[in-house]
Protein backbone atom coordinates (compact mmCIF):
# COMPACT_ATOMS: atom_id res chain seq x y z
CA UNK A 1 0.00 0.00 0.00
CA UNK A 2 1.54 3.30 -1.03
CA UNK A 3 1.26 6.55 0.93
CA UNK A 4 -1.82 7.85 -0.89
CA UNK A 5 -3.72 4.61 -0.33
CA UNK A 6 -2.77 4.66 3.36
CA UNK A 7 -4.04 8.23 3.70
CA UNK A 8 -7.30 7.35 1.94
CA UNK A 9 -7.75 4.27 4.15
CA UNK A 10 -7.14 6.41 7.23
CA UNK A 11 -9.66 9.03 6.13
CA UNK A 12 -12.25 6.32 5.43
CA UNK A 13 -11.66 4.83 8.88
CA UNK A 14 -12.03 8.24 10.54
CA UNK A 15 -15.23 9.01 8.62
CA UNK A 16 -16.69 5.64 9.62
CA UNK A 17 -15.72 6.28 13.22
CA UNK A 18 -17.34 9.73 13.10
CA UNK A 19 -20.60 8.24 11.78
CA UNK A 20 -20.58 5.65 14.58
CA UNK A 21 -19.93 8.37 17.17
CA UNK A 22 -22.74 10.52 15.84
CA UNK A 23 -25.08 7.54 15.91
CA UNK A 24 -24.21 6.77 19.54
CA UNK A 25 -24.56 10.43 20.44
CA UNK A 26 -27.95 10.52 18.72
CA UNK A 27 -29.08 7.51 20.76
CA UNK A 28 -27.98 9.21 23.97
CA UNK A 29 -29.65 12.52 23.07
CA UNK A 30 -32.89 10.74 22.15
CA UNK A 31 -32.83 8.78 25.38
CA UNK A 32 -32.23 11.91 27.43
CA UNK A 33 -34.93 13.85 25.57
CA UNK A 34 -37.53 11.14 26.16
CA UNK A 35 -36.67 9.90 29.66
CA UNK A 36 -34.56 12.74 31.14
CA UNK A 37 -31.83 10.26 32.07
CA UNK A 38 -29.09 8.33 30.32
CA UNK A 39 -28.93 4.62 31.09
CA UNK A 40 -27.70 3.22 27.77
CA UNK A 41 -24.32 1.88 28.83
CA UNK A 42 -23.57 0.51 25.37
CA UNK A 43 -23.88 3.94 23.72
CA UNK A 44 -21.70 5.53 26.39
CA UNK A 45 -19.11 2.77 25.93
CA UNK A 46 -19.15 3.29 22.15
CA UNK A 47 -18.41 6.99 22.65
CA UNK A 48 -15.58 6.27 25.08
CA UNK A 49 -14.01 3.53 22.96
CA UNK A 50 -14.30 5.66 19.84
CA UNK A 51 -12.09 8.28 21.47
CA UNK A 52 -9.34 5.71 21.85
CA UNK A 53 -9.87 4.44 18.32
CA UNK A 54 -9.74 7.98 16.97
CA UNK A 55 -6.40 8.50 18.72
CA UNK A 56 -5.08 5.19 17.34
CA UNK A 57 -6.23 5.98 13.78
CA UNK A 58 -4.64 9.41 13.98
CA UNK A 59 -1.37 7.84 15.09
CA UNK A 60 -1.48 5.24 12.28
CA UNK A 61 -2.81 7.30 9.38
CA UNK A 62 -2.60 10.90 10.56
CA UNK A 63 0.26 13.37 10.45
CA UNK A 64 -1.59 16.14 8.69
CA UNK A 65 -0.37 19.68 9.06
CA UNK A 66 -2.18 21.77 11.68
CA UNK A 67 -4.81 24.16 10.39
CA UNK A 68 -6.13 27.46 11.61
CA UNK A 69 -9.77 28.02 12.51
CA UNK A 70 -10.41 29.20 8.96
CA UNK A 71 -8.81 26.09 7.48
CA UNK A 72 -5.51 27.65 6.42
CA UNK A 73 -2.66 25.14 6.62
CA UNK A 74 0.01 26.25 9.07
CA UNK A 75 3.74 25.73 8.52
CA UNK A 76 5.25 22.72 10.23
CA UNK A 77 8.90 23.70 10.38
CA UNK A 78 10.95 24.28 13.51
CA UNK A 79 12.26 27.74 12.64
CA UNK A 80 11.43 30.66 14.90
CA UNK A 81 9.37 32.38 12.20
CA UNK A 82 7.25 29.28 11.55
CA UNK A 83 6.67 28.69 15.26
CA UNK A 84 5.67 32.35 15.68
CA UNK A 85 3.20 32.06 12.81
CA UNK A 86 1.64 28.98 14.42
CA UNK A 87 1.42 30.74 17.80
CA UNK A 88 -0.32 33.73 16.16
CA UNK A 89 -2.83 31.37 14.54
CA UNK A 90 -3.44 29.61 17.88
CA UNK A 91 -3.99 33.00 19.55
CA UNK A 92 -6.46 34.15 16.88
CA UNK A 93 -8.36 30.86 17.16
CA UNK A 94 -8.45 31.14 20.97
CA UNK A 95 -9.60 34.76 20.75
CA UNK A 96 -12.45 33.80 18.41
CA UNK A 97 -13.55 31.00 20.73
CA UNK A 98 -13.39 33.23 23.81
CA UNK A 99 -15.38 35.99 22.12
CA UNK A 100 -18.03 33.51 20.94
CA UNK A 101 -18.29 32.06 24.46
CA UNK A 102 -18.85 35.50 25.97
CA UNK A 103 -21.40 36.39 23.26
CA UNK A 104 -23.31 33.18 23.99
CA UNK A 105 -23.15 33.98 27.71
CA UNK A 106 -24.51 37.48 27.08
CA UNK A 107 -27.31 35.94 25.03
CA UNK A 108 -28.18 33.58 27.88
CA UNK A 109 -28.06 36.44 30.38
CA UNK A 110 -30.36 38.57 28.19
CA UNK A 111 -32.79 35.66 27.90
CA UNK A 112 -33.14 35.64 31.68
CA UNK A 113 -30.53 33.18 32.93
CA UNK A 114 -28.98 34.93 35.94
CA UNK A 115 -26.22 32.31 36.14
CA UNK A 116 -25.16 32.59 32.51
CA UNK A 117 -21.70 33.67 33.62
CA UNK A 118 -21.57 31.43 36.65
CA UNK A 119 -22.62 32.08 40.21
CA UNK A 120 -19.17 32.56 41.65
CA UNK A 121 -20.33 35.16 44.16
CA UNK A 122 -17.69 37.61 42.97
CA UNK A 123 -18.04 41.37 43.33
CA UNK A 124 -19.07 42.88 40.02
CA UNK A 125 -21.59 40.16 39.23
CA UNK A 126 -22.02 39.17 35.61
CA UNK A 127 -19.33 41.56 34.32
CA UNK A 128 -16.67 39.87 36.42
CA UNK A 129 -18.03 36.47 35.37
CA UNK A 130 -17.87 37.48 31.71
CA UNK A 131 -14.28 38.71 32.02
CA UNK A 132 -13.19 35.60 33.92
CA UNK A 133 -15.00 33.39 31.40
CA UNK A 134 -13.29 35.17 28.53
CA UNK A 135 -9.83 34.83 30.09
CA UNK A 136 -10.40 31.18 31.04
CA UNK A 137 -11.69 30.25 27.57
CA UNK A 138 -8.79 32.04 25.91
CA UNK A 139 -6.13 30.41 28.09
CA UNK A 140 -7.60 26.91 27.85
CA UNK A 141 -8.22 27.13 24.10
CA UNK A 142 -4.78 28.57 23.37
CA UNK A 143 -3.09 25.92 25.51
CA UNK A 144 -4.94 23.03 23.89
CA UNK A 145 -4.43 24.43 20.38
CA UNK A 146 -0.74 24.88 21.07
CA UNK A 147 -0.30 21.36 22.46
CA UNK A 148 -2.21 19.65 19.66
CA UNK A 149 -0.82 21.87 16.89
CA UNK A 150 2.78 21.43 17.94
CA UNK A 151 2.32 17.66 18.25
CA UNK A 152 0.83 17.62 14.75
CA UNK A 153 3.74 19.69 13.42
CA UNK A 154 6.29 17.31 14.89
CA UNK A 155 4.38 14.32 13.49
CA UNK A 156 4.34 15.84 10.01
CA UNK A 157 8.06 16.57 10.15
CA UNK A 158 8.81 13.02 11.34
CA UNK A 159 6.68 11.56 8.55
CA UNK A 160 8.41 13.72 5.94
CA UNK A 161 11.83 12.72 7.28
CA UNK A 162 10.84 9.05 7.14
CA UNK A 163 9.62 9.41 3.54
CA UNK A 164 12.82 11.23 2.51
CA UNK A 165 14.91 8.50 4.13
CA UNK A 166 13.10 5.87 2.05
CA UNK A 167 13.87 7.64 -1.22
Amino acid sequence: MDERQAINAGKAALITLAVICLGALGVLVWEYATTKEVTNTAAVAVLLVSGGLFWAFERMFGAEAPRSLLGRELPTGATAAERAERRRAYAVDALALAISGVVLGIGGFMLGDPDAFGSLGLPGGPVTGAVLGFVALFVISFSLSWLVGEADSRAVEKRLARLEAQV
